[in-house]
């Protein structure tokens, strides 16, 4: 019975961390003017491609399937991976720390863009790079601390109480 309640408990707190996390990073790109740049052009080609497409008559629908299919996935590499593998990794650990949910999804969130290029990186980051960096360490920290707040602080065994501590622990004569 614990376990399926961990298991309410799980999704419930990712139900929850994942929108805090998606907010948190869209707060995080509105404020950067690089990553506001970047998603304005972004936009604005897609876009294009679209209007380009439909105005010679084909169909649109298939690039459009293709943005949504894209934007699906950097969504669930940037927000929802790191928070789910950080709170499977604390529930099956047992552990209620909020270092650990939030400290782990943070540090792998922030280092999904050094993974995506196979960790091969240049001597020196551009200074955009380290903004987004810290914006995506923001991100999982977020995410991890509203799972912390939500099922992290309730994790592991539960805890027995002086009333079920079990035989021969009551008080000594």
């Amino acid at each position: 019975m614990h376990a399926l309640s961990r298991l309410a408990f799980w999704l419930v707190g990712l139900l929850l961390a994942i929108p805090a996390g998606a907010v948190a990073l869209a707060i995080g790109v509105l404020n950067d003017p690089a990553a506001r740049e970047t998603i304005a052009r972004i936009g604005l080609a897609a876009f294009a491609a679209v209007f380009r497409i439909a105005a010679a008559g084909g169909d649109p629908a298939p690039v459009v399937e293709t943005l949504f299919v894209g934007f699906w996935m950097l969504a669930t590499v940037l927000v929802v991976a790191p928070v789910t593998l950080a709170s499977a990794v604390g529930e099956i650990a047992g552990a209620r720390s909020l270092v650990l949910y939030s400290g782990l999804a943070a540090a792998l969130t922030a280092a999904v863009p050094w993974i995506a290029r196979g960790g091969a990186g240049e001597a020196a980051a551009m200074p955009a790079e380290g903004r987004l960096t810290a914006i995506l360490f923001v991100t999982g920290a977020v995410a991890g601390l509203v799972y912390w707040a939500v099922s992290g602080r309730s994790a592991g065994r539960p805890t027995r109480g002086p009333d079920h501590a079990g035989p021969g622990s009551g008080p000594r004569p």
